[in-house]
């Protein structure tokens, strides 16, 4: 318990020194600004209060107001500040909209940029209202602490959020030996676009100079497409940088104060908007990608289907049709001298085999046995024999290079279904002399490609189920599947590869 009120006392005694150093810091710059003690209370100290309290824990709230409360008294001793207790009562009554702020349920950062905003206008009124009922200058009063509080709220929440959810590992031997990832790039982006802040503040004639919060915009916009919300606010603060240095070249208070308050809006609602726009497109991803793992299943579930029902049919009908064989062989032997018999013993033979070969035909279509047996590679060989390319004159090469650990069940019955579809239209349509079959992976994809150097596919051809539903099934698997015909037929399809699940599960 000890050892806990000792830790506490430090961590508060380290925080009030660097939110004094800090606030006294900001005072001066203020002071600056505004041209009075009291007014530069109102506008960066300010803001640093709120971000804080809004940032920091609740245990850490009392040692920092009473730290204010101190610095406000000596500042009182040394410069006069008759209105300071205003300051400390408004301190107290900004304490309601922060504690609203924090018993919020925010999800998302975009929710967390639109509270601070709601949160820090708020708290700017009431202490503006407590001005205005105290006989001073409300408006003045408003400007000052919506300009300070947004300004600063939003870069201590940058630097919160970074210092949170960035991962810290003890300094060892180990991280000592590893090189510093720089990103000479974004330290780039981060330069180039504080160098236009600079040029848009004090490069302009004066004549343009109050068109400079609009081009001030650039920047942000900049940087919150390339970076989401963190880049608006880094690029707000790169932007008030440039405006306070721009005030000596440009003597124009009030405007500084304008351009600091139009920044600081656009940066926090265009961050909000941008990260909301992100969220609902990862959410949007994450959706299809879900729809996908769903499509994909149920493929393999109709292929679990169809193996299941292909193995009954033939199981079943092949009995079936071998005892009708049976029994019509039976009654053949039994009755030799009738003809009558004999010719519907014959008949019902015929007629079985018959059966027998329509059957066997559409169990090829419901699923390709071959796959049960084989790998693959062996199943599209014997496509190629069955097919006998070779007796049309057709000179085939095929070019495996895909594993069937690598495929998902949909995959292989998909690739199969195309190498089927397309060889029998080279056959039937293309007039062709060779055919090529090139079956490979390409980085995330697997691509499978069919050549001939035939005549095409006439327009009119029927394609019937055919390259229609392959198209569709390799659409529900995420893949796509082109036909060209400029110079020979070009078969190309390409899926995405398949996700190798963790040990973990």
């Amino acid at each position: 318990m000890i050892a806990r009120v000792t830790h506490y006392v430090a961590i508060a005694l380290a925080a009030c020194f660097t939110f004094a150093a800090g606030w006294f810091c900001l005072w001066s710059i203020g002071l600056h600004l505004a041209g009075s003690p009291i007014l530069a209370v109102l506008l960066f100290p300010f803001g640093l209060r709120l971000g804080l309290l809004l940032q920091s824990p609740l245990s850490y709230w009392p040692p920092l107001l009473l730290c204010e409360a101190l610095l406000l008294y000596w500042l009182n001793q040394e410069v006069g500040m008759p209105q300071w207790p205003l300051i400390l009562v408004g301190s107290l009554l900004t304490l309601v909209p922060l504690l609203i702020a924090r018993r919020q349920r925010i999800r998302n950062d975009w929710q967390q940029l639109l509270v601070l905003l709601a949160t820090v206008t708020v708290a700017a009124g009431l202490q503006s209202l407590l001005w205005h009922l105290a006989g001073e200058d409300g408006l003045t009063a408003l400007l000052l602490t919506l300009t300070g509080g947004l300004t600063l709220t939003s870069t201590c929440m940058l630097i919160w959020h970074y210092l949170t959810r960035a991962t810290w590992v003890p300094l060892g031997p180990a991280l000592i030996d590893q090189p510093v990832d720089w990103r000479f790039r974004h330290l780039f982006w981060y330069l180039l676009l504080f160098v236009l802040s600079l040029w848009l503040q004090l490069g302009l004639p004066d004549s343009l100079v109050r068109f400079t919060p609009f081009c001030l915009a650039i920047p942000i916009i900049a940087m919150a497409w390339r970076y989401g919300w963190q880049g608006a606010l880094l690029a707000t603060l790169m932007n008030t940088v440039a405006l306070m240095a721009g005030q000596a070249w440009h003597e124009h208070p009030l405007d500084l104060l304008l351009s600091l308050l139009a920044q600081s809006l656009t940066g926090l609602l265009l961050g909000a908007g941008i990260q909301r726009q992100r969220e609902l497109n990862q959410a949007l991803t994450r959706q299809l990608a879900h729809n996908r793992q769903l499509t994909e299943r149920l493929l393999e579930t109709e292929e679990s289907i169809r193996k299941e029902v292909a193995r009954e049919l033939h199981d079943d009908i092949g009995q079936t049709i071998t005892a009708i064989r049976t029994q019509a062989g039976i009654a053949r032997r039994l009755a030799p001298d009738n003809a009558g018999v004999g010719q519907s013993s014959a008949l019902i033979d015929t007629l079985s085999l018959g059966i027998y070969d329509a059957v066997r035909g559409l169990l090829g279509r419901l699923r390709p046995r071959q796959l049960d047996d084989m790998s693959l590679e062996q199943a599209v060989r014997g496509l190629l024999r069955e097919l006998e390319l070779e007796r049309h004159g057709i000179i085939t090469r095929l070019e495996w290079e895909l594993l069937d650990s690598d495929l998902s069940d949909a995959q292989r019955v998909t690739l199969f279904r195309v190498c089927q579809e397309g060889l029998n239209n080279v056959v039937k349509h293309a007039n062709a002399s060779s055919v090529r079959i090139l079956a490979r992976q390409q980085g995330e994809r697997l691509q499978l490609q069919l050549e001939d150097d035939g005549c095409g596919l006439p327009e009119q051809a029927p394609q019937g189920y055919g390259l229609l539903g392959i198209r569709e099934r390799v659409q529900a698997l995420g893949g796509t599947l082109q036909l060209s015909c400029l110079h020979g037929t070009q078969l190309t399809l390409t899926l995405p590869c398949r996700k190798r699940e963790s040990p973990n599960g």
